[in-house]
């Protein structure tokens, strides 16, 4: 009989830049955290600060590594960026807000709002291209660090993309998976059975 092993993964979102705040669509663009960014940060620092983490791993994207700064000082670990966990590539909406597009590409819009399979943004990536880098990338570090606890600093879409394929999620049922700045989700697995212990838990932002 196979031995039972469980690992923690613990998904940070980044926490708040100007597009967030704006609601404007930011994926290949590189933005700082805003002061209440760098903030929300800290107080991510502060909640794990208790916990046994074993590896912290970062997107190598401005905002995801400011983020990851404070937590890596609290938890004394190093940084170990994995470009598979960047955002999404989001093509000709990068920078756009959501209202500008529902004027100019209500259809297109509508789709990605829904979740469809089909969703091209122009010049962009695919839902699933972002399921293909970041899964594999994912398994890897469960395999490495089975039995531990990782953190994942990352973006909006590329961790409720991760999400939804975990727990088996449909690409229009993940669309209800919501990600704050600096919320902080958990899942645990235990071989290839996944739980979803609490997500985009911001109780530790004030």
């Amino acid at each position: 009989m196979q031995k039972k092993t469980t690992t923690r993964l613990l998904l940070v979102r980044h926490g708040q830049t100007e597009n967030s705040r704006e609601d404007a669509f930011c994926g290949v663009t590189e933005i700082p955290l805003t002061e209440t960014g760098h903030e929300q940060a800290r107080q991510v620092a502060e909640r794990l600060r208790s916990q046994t983490i074993d590896a912290l791993y970062c997107s190598p994207q401005i905002r995801a590594r400011q983020t990851a700064e404070p937590i890596a000082q609290a938890l004394k670990l190093e940084i170990q960026l994995r470009e598979a966990l960047r955002e999404m590539n989001f093509g000709t909406w990068e920078n756009q807000p959501r209202a500008y597009l529902a004027e100019h590409y209500p259809l297109e819009l509508s789709h990605w709002e829904e979740g469809s399979w089909m969703t091209q943004i122009p010049e962009g990536e695919t839902q699933q291209a972002v399921i293909t880098r970041v899964v594999p990338c994912v398994i890897e570090l469960l395999q490495q660090h089975a039995g531990q606890t990782v953190l994942l600093v990352s973006h909006k879409s590329t961790l409720r993309l991760l999400v939804g394929h975990i727990i088996n999620m449909s690409l229009p049922a993940s669309r209800c998976l919501r990600l704050d700045p600096g919320g902080i989700t958990e899942v645990r697995l235990t071989n290839d059975q996944a739980q979803l212990i609490y997500h985009n838990d911001t109780s530790h932002l004030i």
